[in-house]
């Protein structure tokens, strides 16, 4: 007769407390858009291009390997890095480092001038949140439509995959996945937005891709 202890150990191995099922992906890509690894340094840049994408709010500079955003308490707003585009279904993806600050935002405004905000997935030290929006500057309307609580190491490189099909959304970071439904967030999307509240927040290997439902049944 085995010994209990053998047999626990035995079923613990077969069947791992901490393993998880894999996601499968409610998406798959079509066409790249843009890869964007920001390993081409550029100097501290406000209001103008910074390896294809364009510097907007705030100051941002690309060192070591990654883009880092810094806010400026000059401009009472969180400092936001641009990419516009043309797309329906879309799937971001990214490697980022909260660092020193507050919390960072991947968001998407739509295409209706000047680009009203349409969706953010939020990520700071303690949570991660899906927002659904509307409007632009002081008409700015944000709902929360899902959160997790998860503890999110600043010091860490983390990994991001957004998945926008239809009304669906879901964001995965590392192995924690949040997801939220909306007729908003079946909008067409011109801007793909870099966004940080705080300082030296950091992004690296960007990429946006067209999308496709991986089932007909996810896209509403």
């Amino acid at each position: 007769m085995k010994p209990l202890f053998s047999i626990i150990a035995l079923s613990l191995a077969l069947h791992p407390l901490s393993a998880k099922p894999p996601v499968a992906p409610i998406a798959e890509p079509t066409t790249l858009i843009v890869a964007t690894p920001f390993d081409q340094p550029a100097p501290p840049t406000r209001k103008g291009p910074i390896n294809g994408w364009q510097a907007g709010i705030g100051e941002w500079t690309v060192k070591d390997g990654a883009l880092h955003g810094t806010e400026l308490e000059s401009d009472h707003h969180h400092s936001s890095c641009t990419y516009r585009l043309e797309a329906t279904h879309l799937i971001i993806k990214a490697q980022f480092r909260l660092g020193t600050a507050t919390q960072i935002a991947f968001g998407c405004r739509d295409t209706i001038a000047p680009n009203n905000h349409l969706a953010r997935t939020y990520i700071s030290p303690s949570a991660i949140w899906i927002t659904h929006m509307s409007g632009i500057s002081k008409s700015t309307k944000s709902e929360k439509a899902a959160e997790l609580k998860v503890p999110i190491d600043p010091d860490a490189w983390h990994t991001l995959t957004i998945e926008i099909i239809g009304e669906y959304y879901r964001a995965t970071i590392d192995d924690h996945v949040i997801e939220a439904s909306h007729p908003r967030f079946k909008d067409p999307k011109g801007i793909v937005a870099l966004i940080n509240k705080g300082q030296d927040a950091q992004f690296k290997n960007v990429s946006l891709s067209h999308a496709q439902p991986k089932s007909p049944t996810v896209a509403k």
